[in-house]
């Protein structure tokens, strides 16, 4: 399991987020899990997930940093990123 430098927020708490949002398990969260081929992520998981991505990280995200997202592992760089620099957008 990765280690996510986010405060207290860990990555298996992230996964299970990200997991209840898309409608699936969290083992179903691979890296290079592909965020298109979930019938659940429209446009309400993407508002979904800016908020729960802001709330798990203490950071502020905006909805066009997360529609160049692809898969699970860009949503670990991009709170990588935002952790590291104190920005999510």
């Amino acid at each position: 399991m990765l280690a996510l430098e986010t405060g207290d927020m860990d990555e298996l708490e992230l996964r299970r987020s990200v997991a209840e949002i898309l409608d699936t398990s969290p083992e179903e969260l691979t890296e290079e899990a592909d965020l298109e081929s979930f019938a659940a992520f429209d446009s309400t998981a993407r508002l979904s997930l800016m908020v729960c991505l802001s709330d798990l990280s203490g950071y502020p995200f905006e909805l066009a940093a997360l529609q160049k997202l692809h898969t699970y592992g860009d949503i670990l760089k991009l709170i990588r990123k935002s952790s590291g620099n104190g920005q999510g957008s």
